[in-house]
């Protein structure tokens, strides 16, 4: 007979979160190379040698620190420091350094951290990305347990599109962030996580890693950051194909935002084209008009005027249509749009075929095929090639391509609430 008595839970213990460490170099034979190659001469050389006693000193035990360096270094970096012409920004962090050479051992890690943060912060202003990122890296290996520089070397990895060593660090940072409870850099680095996913295609798995992103800045209130994970979360959705679920996303992203957010001109971008692509054309276009007025850079304007076009031809506008064509075609000259042209003169050719302009649409789509198949943009040539197909078919049954649907109350509602706030809050952004 088994005994009814109850067994004393045993204690659990902490859970501890391990991951890899994060890596430090890239193709790089000499640890800190890439600095004597993109700076240069003098203080290149300077600011190499500061770099590899900062790597050397945050790396070894702290009780060990002591007999890293002579006596006799700092002073010699000093009087090398008196010498040079060096940029006043770098003056005070490489006198942080020099300083760590004479005293190692009662040197903090938030003082080498924040020097170091210094040369980074001049090193990007310059354009010298791989001595910003080796000198983030040394400030977060100097002080182990600050998420936020961890976070800030996955980004600019990611920007000189070291993806590996990128995705390593944000990895580290979620090990930080949850062992200190910076709750923000811990969504932040599963939002960024999750766009890496969305790159390489892998959309289920990325939406897993923001919806923890979206937990845990429910739990801690990041309003902010709820709303750039629902809104990643409404484009993995509708890559999918998973239309209720993109919309019930997308109004929590606009709710999340609130009518001031710098994001709210590209979440709003994003909503029209989801309507468009379902035929809301009048909701969508509504939307694109309120967006045209408040960007300012090429590449935006060239997209919002496709669009424009596209969803004018779904609502039987012909007139703005064609205007918005020859505003397309006019921008698409300018060398520097070329990795947008294919998807740009797409959105025309689908605009013409619902008008049925078949000439118009057999142009622009043979156009946004010659540049897809010129740049690799595979989805773009395969959507292309479809729609010369359909033109085709078009010509002989004389029949428009689309037709513009009826929009339920939900999305009328959405669109009202948001073309409002575009109106109320001036922004000058990209989408």
């Amino acid at each position: 007979m088994k005994s009814t008595r109850s067994k004393a839970a045993a204690p659990r213990l902490p859970r501890r979160w391990r991951t890899p460490p994060p890596l430090t170099r890239g193709s790089e034979s000499l640890e800190g190379m890439e600095i004597l190659r993109e700076v240069g001469g003098e203080v290149g050389i300077l600011l190499w040698q500061a770099y590899r006693n900062v790597m050397f000193w945050a790396t070894t035990e702290q009780g060990e620190r002591g007999r890293l360096f002579s006596a006799e270094a700092g002073r010699k970096r000093a009087a090398e420091l008196a010498e040079a012409r060096i940029p006043d920004e770098l003056r005070g962090p490489l006198s942080a350094f020099a300083d760590m050479l004479s005293a190692p051992d009662s040197t903090s890690g938030e003082a080498m951290a924040q020097a170091c943060t210094g040369v980074a912060r001049w090193a990007e202003d310059e354009g010298h990305l791989n001595t910003a990122l080796a000198y983030m890296q040394a400030a977060s290996v100097a002080s182990q347990r600050n998420a936020r520089l961890a976070l800030t070397v996955g980004k600019l990895a990611r920007r000189r599109n070291e993806l590996a060593r990128s995705e390593t660090w944000f990895r580290h940072t979620v090990m930080v962030a949850r062992q200190t409870g910076d709750w923000e850099s811990y969504s932040r680095a599963y939002i960024a996580l999750g766009n890496m996913l969305i790159a390489r295609g892998n959309l289920p798995a990325a939406a897993k890693m923001h919806i923890k992103a979206l937990r845990a800045a429910r739990r801690k209130g990041l309003q902010q950051i709820q709303g750039m994970a629902l809104h990643d979360l409404f484009v993995i959705a509708d890559e999918l194909g998973r239309d209720e679920q993109a919309e019930e996303y997308a109004r929590q992203a606009f709710r999340a935002y609130g009518s001031s957010h710098p994001s709210l001109p590209i979440l709003g971008h994003d909503i029209a084209y989801f309507w468009m692509q379902r035929g809301y054309f009048g909701q969508a276009l509504e939307v694109f008009q309120r967006l045209e007025g408040h960007v300012e850079d090429a590449r935006t304007r060239l997209l919002l005027a496709s669009n424009i076009a596209r969803a004018a031809a779904g609502t039987g506008n012909r007139e703005l249509f064609r205007k918005a064509w020859t505003q397309v075609y006019r921008m698409i000259k300018d060398p520097e749009q070329q990795g947008i042209v294919a998807n740009a003169t797409l959105e025309l050719a689908l605009g013409a075929a619902a008008l049925g302009e078949w000439d118009r649409a057999e142009q622009a789509a043979q156009e946004a095929l010659e540049q897809a198949m010129k740049l690799g943009q595979g989805k773009v040539r395969f959507r292309a090639e479809s729609l010369l197909e359909s033109v085709a078919r078009g010509r002989t049954a004389q029949v428009k391509m689309s037709e513009s649907r009826r929009a339920p109350v939900k999305v009328e509602t959405l669109a009202h609430d948001l073309i409002r706030s575009l109106d109320q809050v001036p922004f000058t952004a990209g989408v």
